[in-house]
């Protein structure tokens, strides 16, 4: 068994209680598998950082590669707080070796990884790895399921970056966690599976979201954390946006 987090974006509460369930269910750090945004948004990029190094496996999400480029095509808030992360890695009072091993860290990240010849990750898409959002309406979009399906050489596809937890169906059906029970028994047909967020859910449920996978059964877990401690972190922090503290109460 394997447990696949994402988005985790600087939220060392979300992360913590989740990594306290993955270990109630007898896992480590190395059956972790991470896809991407572990920073971004959140307080606690370097506590969070320091915990994904010891994954069995991270891929680079947008918000990582916006860090190591710059973002452009970023909103005003999601800006400002990438900003704040840079400064917050480049801390001149903390230790340099450290500083320095996150950047390398960062720097090495692949942008897709395949578990074997059924299994392949990527933080957005099959088609754009680190960028596309693959929302439940698109279902309605056949040119553009069409073309992803067509991109994923894979029977499975594990995906993050909308925030937004459920199953794609090449068939065009989206099968919501919410809506269907928690546990799925895969079958040959090509799926793409969001795996949710961990530290900013936008399905409305406030929880932390992760899966976990074995052979052919998937199972998403939602996790409770103290998000108020998180919002009151980000609160402190001048250069972090309110709405990021927000949001996090509503699951939105």
């Amino acid at each position: 068994m394997i447990a696949i987090v994402s988005d985790i974006h600087g939220n060392l509460e979300a992360l913590e209680a989740v990594l306290l369930d993955i270990e109630e269910k007898g896992l480590s750090d190395p059956d972790i598998y991470c896809l991407g945004d572990v920073i971004g948004y959140g307080p606690n990029p370097r506590e969070c950082l320091q915990r994904a190094m010891g994954f069995r496996a991270c891929l680079l999400g947008n918000h990582e590669e916006a860090l190591l480029t710059h973002p452009d095509d970023f909103n005003e808030k999601a800006r400002q707080a990438i900003d704040w992360t840079r400064d917050q890695l480049n801390d001149p009072e903390a230790d340099r070796e450290i500083n320095y091993g996150f950047w390398n860290f960062l720097g090495s990240l692949p942008r897709s990884l395949a578990l074997d010849e059924r299994v392949h990750l990527v933080h957005a898409s099959p088609r754009q790895p680190t960028r596309e959002y693959v929302m439940p309406r698109d279902i309605k979009d056949v040119e553009k399921m069409k073309a992803i399906f067509a991109h994923q050489t894979t029977s499975v596809c594990f995906c993050g970056h909308t925030h937004y937890p459920g199953i794609f169906g090449e068939d065009l059906t989206f099968v919501s966690p919410h809506q269907d029970g928690n546990r799925f028994e895969l079958d040959e047909r090509r799926v793409l599976i969001n795996v949710g967020s961990v530290g900013q859910p936008r399905d409305g449920d406030p929880r932390a979201c992760y899966v976990t996978f074995e052979g052919s059964v998937l199972e998403y877990h939602r996790v409770p954390y103290d998000f108020v401690a998180t919002q009151r972190k980000i609160a402190r922090t001048e250069a972090l946006p309110n709405f990021l503290a927000a949001r996090l109460a509503k699951g939105r």
